[in-house]
């Protein structure tokens, strides 16, 4: 796959170009995402997120141990966000 390069960096090794989100000669980005979140049951709720160019959707659950009286279905939301940072 060839992508267009508008910070004119060098290719790579192999002659094919660097992709944008990976050019380390862009210095800042813009990111931008929405999330749309939906109160289920109890704990449990629903959030949906669009792809970059909001053709897909991703929907996921959130829900809380019993011990915080949800009824552990799902992570919690504190899962997601460690989860997030080690990706």
């Amino acid at each position: 796959m060839q992508y267009e390069n508008t910070a004119d960096a060098e290719p790579n090794s192999d002659g094919s170009e660097v992709p944008p989100g990976l050019d380390p000669d862009v210095l800042e980005r813009m990111v931008s995402i929405e999330a749309f979140t939906e109160h289920v049951d109890g704990f449990l709720h629903r959030a949906t997120t669009l792809s970059k160019d909001g053709s897909k959707a991703f929907t996921f659950h959130s829900d809380e141990p019993e011990d915080l009286t949800g009824n552990d279905e799902h992570p919690y939301p504190l899962h997601y966000f460690t989860a997030a940072i080690g990706l």
